[in-house]
Formats: C-alpha cells, structure tokens, sequence
C-alpha cells in the first residue's frame, strides 16, 4: 500500500501522511485516554515502594541501587527477586521532582508509554516500510487495555520503562543492520544493558535478536548489502549471521548475570516450595489467560483467582492446552496468508519471546502468579500483527473490481475503528480502578473473592479511610478461613492499637509475631501498645527487638525513648531520641522531645 497521499485524495488522508502528523496522533491519543490517573492517588505497592521508602530521598542512597535488590531499604535484610537500579533511578528522580505529589509521578508514568508508543511506531515502520501499518500499530499499542496496570499505576511503570529501552534497542538495531554505522550498534547495546537493570525480564533481548537477523523481517539496502554481510537465502548461513550478531547481547548478558548474582546472593529465590510438575500442569491455564487478555482485554484486576494446578485434571489442564493450540493454529494461518511473512513472523516472536520469563512460576507470589502487566511488551507483537493484517485487507481492495475492493476496503476500516473505539474505551473504563486502594481492592475481591491477601488489602484501605467498623470485619473473616495467615494478624492488631482496643491489639500482634518473627513494624506496635497498658518493660524490650531487626527505621528510637521517658529513664530517653536523630535528622517531633527533656524551649 503506497504511503504516498495522491492528488485527488481528501485534505484529511493528504494531512495524515505528511511527516509527523501519524505519531504525533497516535502518542496524542495514547496520552489521552490516560488524562484521568493525573488525578489518581498513590495505591498498593505505591506506599511502601514510594512513601516509605527511605533509598528514594536522597541522592547519597543511588550507589546502593546497583549493589542491593529493589526491596533492600523497605525490607532489610531480606531476600529479593528484583534488581533494578534503574527503576530506583527513575523513584529518585520522580521523587526528587515531585516529592509526595501523586500528579507528578502519573505524568511521568504516562509520558513513558507515550514514549513506548512512538517506538512501537518506529519498530514497525521499519519492519513493514508503511507508515499507515506504523500508525495503526502504535494505535493499538497506545490504547491496548492490558496496560491500564501498568500506566495507571505508578510502580507498574517497570514495563513500560523496560519497554522503552528494549524497543529502542530493537529500533537501533535494526538501524545498524540497515545502515552498518557502529555507533547504531553502541546506542543498541548501551540500550540494552538500561533495560536489563530496569527489568530481569529484558534478558530475552537476544533470542530476538537471532529471530530477527534469522527471518530477516527489517528493510536492509537491498541484496548486495545481504552478499556482501554473507547473509544469503540459505538457512544454515541465516543461523551463523544471527549468532555473530546476537553475541554482544549474549556477552552483556552473562555480565548482567554476574552483577546480578552478586547484588542478590544467587540469580533468583523461588518464593514457591513447589515442583515442575506442578508449573509444567499450570502453564496452559496461564497461557490461556494471557491468550485472552490479550485478544479480549475486558474485566481485567490486579488479582485473579488463577492459582497452580497440582494436580491432572481435564478442566483446568485439557481445556486450556486445547485452546492454546487453538489459537496457535488461527496464528499460523493468519501469518500464512500475509505478503509480509518476515515482518509478521517478528512480531509474533515479539508476543512469545517475553512472556517466557514470567513461566517461572515458582518465583512469583502465592496466589499472584498473572498479571497483565507482564503482557506490555507481547501486546506490542499483537498491535503489530493486527496492524499487518488490517492494513494489507486494505491494500487488497485494489486488487479487486471497483465495488467488491470499496467493499473490503471499508470493512477493513471499519474493523480497525471499532477496535481502536472499543480498546479506548475499555483503557477509561478499567483504569478507574486503579483511582484508590479501596476500588481497587474491592474490584480485586470480585475477581479472585478467595485471596486472603485482597481481603486483607481492602481491610487495610477501609482502616487507612479511618472505617474501622468495615475494616476489622474483613480481618477476622481472614483469620478465621486461614488462622495462620501473618498479614492478617498483624493488620487487625495494628487495627485494635489505632481504636485503641489495647487488649486485643497486644493478642493479634503477639499472634503475628509467633507465625512470623521477622517482621520489625510488628514489635513496634506491640511496645507501643504496651506502653500505652503501662507494661513499660515488656514495652522496652519489643522496641528493642524492633530496632535489631531494622536499626535504620525511622522512629523507632524515638518510640523507645517516649518508653524510657515514661519510666523516669531520663539518660536512656536522650540517648534514644539521639539515635534517632542521628539516623533521620529531619524528624522534628525528636528534636522537639529531646529539647524537652533538656529542658530547652522547642522553638520560636
């Protein structure tokens, strides 16, 4: 289909193919349906990742980025999965910004997609040669409900951040391959090494790679270029070409692997005590699920019901396996019939490849092993195969007579706005409940009704919403479903301590601390609620238990020095509050007690 608008086309088709124009409305639109999270708050992991976090607030913290995993200044001493220094930069810098502003970080976070979906754009420019196929792809990118996660909340931007480095390294690529220009080749693999410490999942960059130089889907300068690379038709010479050329990424990756290794204690920890044989009797159930959000993205939540399959069964094991070969086959049939096969077949490479990593599910969380974040980077190779297919139903309408090729024209047009139409309005509809923890708990509670940990989560909300009445209901149905689950036991003794049922707070907490003993918050609370029973040794003693477990938190010296004030420990209270001080010089409420006790006037 030529690019070119002819001279007895309308003024709008003549305006949407001068330069820039395409782009610039498909990241428009991109931006656009996203216009309402500039008003949403921070939710979930938000708190802990970015109001509690103690690495983002200083720049003197950012070497500890690349030597410790993300959670290390929330949990030490903890084990992690993730290591993404750059991730953190990007907190550092949103925080340095925008400090505890939401509106801020929102904007960043939809800017980055914005930004994912101009490199869509380019990627398939340059695997296609159409600049219409560019447009509709980034426009099925851009509005592709799966990345309401993703955008709407603000630490799901870890896609969409990888995302832009490793499209960008594909951009430049592919560049270099066009080109032969080492400097595209440097720009690909510094690219590349940003997406490794944004994501782990970037590691599947190479296998794209040898795909891409093996189908050879990109533009290159013509068949001398390909001889003169000793690249020709024959599959043997593909297959050496594309090892030559996926080495560099290889070699970046062992050295990723090793830094890795290092920061982490080991490549990863599975979080999961299970065996293959129960993963390998998940996958097709998950499949499935990824399958169909990323054809049909509707009724989607940060919670699903999905959960491993232990054991063989026809329904949650045959079915699914079923209708993923189902959809393989409807796949191959579709690229068959394409004029563009390379290209098509790149972009179903680009849906398989990344969701590899997310197979591991042993090293997910229990109850939590799919998301549709983990669909950003597929649903590129979806907005691009669909664009491929739609755009060259178009061009055949010149193939035909007059009215059947108007006819199929229009249906391929059709077909594209309705998409488009019902993709956007699926993207303002479900990010709504990404506006607050309580809608997006209670939209997690109707979809996987039996996880403890959105219950939980919700009751959390509703306490935080100062509704203890709503909020306690909801611990004790936990607990009383699962008596072991620690989450619950300490959230419904922080609860009774902030309604000042000290009794029972002090049980809950007590409860908490027998199913798990390395939670610090927990013995915090506890020699708070003691000190307000008047058991001022017992009160003592957690707080100091609490320290030993994270020496670095911030107001637990001030706590135990409220304890020894109130036991006429004049010395232990300044020492204390001292401690304190020293370790976080801008809480004033230990300044002021401190200067207190000195018995200085606290200010003007």
């Amino acid at each position: 289909m030529d690019d070119r608008a002819k001279p007895n086309e309308p003024i709008a088709s003549s305006f949407l193919f001068r330069a820039g124009v395409m782009e610039t409305l498909a990241c428009g639109l991109a931006a656009l349906v996203y216009a309402a999270t500039l008003s949403f708050g921070f939710v979930y992991d938000d708190v802990p990742q970015i109001l509690k976090n103690p690495a983002i607030r200083d720049w003197r913290f950012v070497t500890q980025y690349f030597t410790e995993h993300v959670w290390a200044a929330i949990y030490p001493g903890v084990s992690g999965n993730y290591y993404r220094p750059v991730f953190l930069l990007w907190l550092r810098l949103n925080y340095a910004l925008f400090g505890n502003a939401p509106a801020g970080w929102h904007l960043t976070s939809v800017a980055c997609h914005v930004m994912a979906t101009w490199l869509v754009f380019r990627l398939t420019q340059k695997l296609s040669g159409n600049r219409l196929t560019a447009f509709l792809a980034g426009l099925l990118f851009g509005l592709h409900p799966a990345h309401v996660e993703n955008v709407a909340w603000i630490s799901g931007v870890t896609d969409p951040l990888t995302a832009c480095f490793f499209l960008g390294s594909l951009c430049a690529f592919f560049s270099y391959r066009q080109s032969r220009k080492g400097a595209w080749a440097a720009i690909s693999l510094g690219l590349f090494a940003l997406a490794l410490l944004s994501k782990e999942t970037a590691v599947v960059l190479p296998l794209l790679i040898f795909a891409a130089v093996v189908i050879q889907p990109f533009v290159i300068r013509g068949l001398e270029a390909l001889e003169d690379e000793g690249v020709t038709g024959k599959s043997a010479e593909r297959f050496s070409a594309a090892l030559r050329s996926c080495a560099p990424y290889v070699l970046l990756t062992l050295i990723y692997a090793a830094v890795r290794y290092r920061a982490l204690g080991g490549w990863s920890h599975p979080t999961i005590s299970i065996g293959w044989s129960a993963v390998l009797l998940t996958w097709p159930s998950v499949l499935w699920f990824y399958v169909r959000h990323l054809v049909v993205p509707s009724h989607l939540s940060e919670f699903y019901a999905l959960d491993y399959v232990r054991h063989f069964a026809p329904g949650p094991v045959l079915i699914p396996l079923v209708m993923v070969v189902v959809a393989m086959l409807a796949l191959y049939f579709a690229v068959r019939t394409l004029a563009q096969k390379k290209a098509a077949q790149f972009a179903v490479a680009l849906i398989v490849v990344p969701l590899l990593p997310v197979l591991d599910l042993r090293s997910l969380t229990v109850g939590d092993i799919v998301h549709d974040r983990y669909l950003y980077l597929p649903s590129a190779g979806v907005a691009i195969l669909l664009a491929l297919v739609l755009v060259e139903m178009g061009s055949r309408s010149s193939e035909r007579s007059s009215e059947s090729g108007r006819r199929l024209h229009l249906f391929a047009m059709t077909i594209a706005i309705l998409i488009c139409a019902a993709f956007a309005a699926l993207t303002v509809l479900q990010q709504m409940q990404w506006a607050s923890d309580i809608l997006l708990y209670s939209r997690g509670l109707e979809s996987a009704p039996a996880n403890p940990t959105v219950r939980d989560n919700l009751a959390n909300a509703l306490l935080e919403a100062d509704q203890p009445a709503r909020a306690i209901p909801l611990y004790l149905e936990v607990i009383s479903a699962n008596p072991g689950f620690w989450r619950s036991n300490y959230n419904l003794g922080f609860a009774y301590y902030k309604t000042s049922n000290y009794p029972a707070s002090e049980e809950y907490l007590q409860r908490a601390i027998k199913i798990d003993p390395s939670d610090s918050d927990q013995y915090i609370y506890l020699a708070l609620t003691e000190l307000h029973m008047k058991k001022l040794p017992e009160a003592a003693d957690n707080a100091w238990l609490a320290i030993a477990h994270n020496p670095h938190a911030r107001g637990y010296h001030s706590v135990l020095g409220l304890i020894y004030e109130m036991a006429g420990n004049r010395a232990g209270a300044k020492a204390a509050l001292e401690a304190e001080i020293a370790g976080h010089p801008d809480n004033t409420s230990a300044a002021a007690e401190l200067q207190k006790l000195e018995g200085t006037p606290s200010g003007p």
